[in-house]
């Protein structure tokens, strides 16, 4: 990290409370620093047994919110899933807050988690993890790894749960702002793109009021929807990091509750289909391929309502169009022509005609 530093003595006073007595030894597994989110997490040893101490300086990580983790947890158990659980304080709070150079902590504690990673921190973004997943058992159809597969029908489980009641939405709510935002990402990166072409391409304007046009009139037609479609809770942080495996290589649970919150269960699906696991979708058409098995996947775990199978293409141009890859790329753009290029992308994603019906199997009315 660049700027906070966890001394030894600044860990072991976190650590100390959730220790009668305080822990044997401590140990920094990681740390991290961007913007406004600084975290860190700690092995602490007691009699030798070993338990993860963590602390968090955001505005999404809240006392209340671990509050919340507690029936994510239960219920993710109750199917046969492992999520670590909390272990109170001395105290007997789920957490506790700390002040540490002027920034608020909560730190709470969590067991330590007894299966390997799919992917460690160390392993990130290099060739031989990628070797690593591909000698792993692959599912029946061969769409996915089978530690992918078996995930995606364990979300699919969650939704049919229809978990209510956590205190606050997922990191992947759309309409409605995460925590401490003032829009969602999507409607963010649109204003953002706006912004750029108003200052660094205003020959483009024009052009661009006729695309936001389309872009709000696919956006009010899915907000017109969106408040019927089934909710459940979610850990909503599914990056192969977060994700334990068995020794040969099946799906065993989740660690991070951190982006955790209610959300759409279609958003969630459609999520994972897009954004896939670490690894950049290879062209929209490779994109909506594999979203389409994602949503097929959720069919045998999950009864699609004939609402969300009206919602899901309004609601796939919505997150697909115009997201921060086109806010990064207009804002490399050395001119208009390479600006208008970006805007071409927008505009065929909006225009995008995609029926994810087939694949979500026979709906059903609720109730």
């Amino acid at each position: 990290m660049s700027g906070m530093e966890f001394s030894p003595e600044i860990l072991r006073s976190a650590a100390e409370l959730f220790f009668e007595g305080g822990p044997d030894g401590i140990f920094l597994l990681s740390s991290s620093e961007r913007e406004e989110d600084v975290r860190a997490a700690v092995l602490a040893v007691k009699d030798g047994q070993k338990s993860v101490v963590k602390l968090a300086s955001n505005a999404f990580t809240t006392s209340r919110r671990i509050e919340g983790w507690r029936t994510l947890i239960r219920e993710t158990r109750s199917l046969g899933v492992y999520m670590p659980d909390l272990i109170p304080s001395v105290k007997g709070r789920l957490s506790e807050e700390i002040e540490i150079d002027g920034r608020r902590f909560v730190v709470w504690r969590e067991e330590f988690a007894p299966y390997p990673f799919a992917q460690t921190q160390e392993e990130y973004g290099k060739d031989s993890y990628k070797e690593k997943d591909a000698s792993r058992p692959r599912s029946a159809g061969g769409a996915f790894p089978a530690w992918q597969e078996e995930l995606i029908l364990f979300y699919a489980s969650i939704g049919a749960k229809r978990l209510t009641g956590f205190p606050g939405p997922s990191g992947y709510a759309r309409l409605t702002p995460f925590d401490g935002e003032k829009t969602d990402e999507v409607e963010e990166c649109v204003l953002a793109v706006e912004e750029n072409i108003r200052t660094e391409h205003p020959a483009l304007l024009s052009r661009w009021e006729g695309i936001r046009s389309r872009w709000n009139e696919n956006r009010d037609a899915l907000a017109a929807l969106y408040p019927r479609l089934p909710s459940s809770v979610f850990q909503a942080d599914w990056n192969d990091t977060n994700v334990l495996l068995t020794k040969d290589g099946h799906f065993a649970g989740l660690i991070d509750c951190n982006l955790a919150g209610e959300d759409k269960v279609l958003n969630m699906a459609l999520s994972v289909g897009h954004y896939g696991f670490n690894a950049s979708p290879g062209g929209r058409g490779e994109d909506v391929k594999r979203t389409a098995a994602v949503l097929a996947l959720f069919a045998e775990k999950y009864r699609w309502t004939p609402e969300e199978i009206e919602a899901a293409p309004l609601l796939w141009r919505y997150m697909t169009a115009l997201y921060w890859g086109e806010v990064e790329d207009i804002g490399k753009a050395q001119n208009d022509g390479e600006a208008a290029a970006v805007l071409d992308r927008i505009e065929a994603g909006l225009e995008a005609a995609h029926s994810f019906g087939p694949f979500m199997g026979r709906a059903v009315s609720r109730g």
